[in-house]
This record gives C-alpha cells, structure tokens and sequence, in this order.
C-alpha cells in the first residue's frame, strides 16, 4: 500500500511541477495551449540523441608538471 501512496505523491508532485513551469514561464493565459508546448519542448529534449562533440587539442589533458 505504501508503494501505491508513494507512486501516487510523485505523479502529484510532477503535475504540479510542470503546470508550475507552464505558468512561471508562459503565463495564465492560454494554459492548455502553453502546456502543449512545453510538453512538446519535454519531449523534443528526452528523444533527441546525443551529438558527438569534434574532439581537438584542448580536449587533451595537460602532462604532469615534474
């Protein structure tokens, strides 16, 4: 039972934490619209594949100093 109560806060806690995002970020106006939004940035950020960075000379570590 405690597992279904714990499941149940976190669901809460992340709804509340995106709508407060919605509304810090686009504003009261037009929230269904703004919600779509940023649930489109969310997942735009979670699906996207890492890019692979150009690896070039200061990429290298320095030698120890003797």
């Amino acid at each position: 039972m405690a597992l279904i109560r714990n499941i149940f806060w976190l669901a809460i806690f992340l709804g509340a934490t995106f709508a407060f995002t919605v509304l810090f970020e686009h504003g009261p106006t037009n929230f269904v619209q703004n919600a779509k939004k940023e649930a489109d940035i969310l997942k735009a950020m979670y699906s996207a594949k890492p890019l692979k960075a150009a690896k070039d000379g200061s990429d290298q570590l320095t030698p120890p100093i003797k």
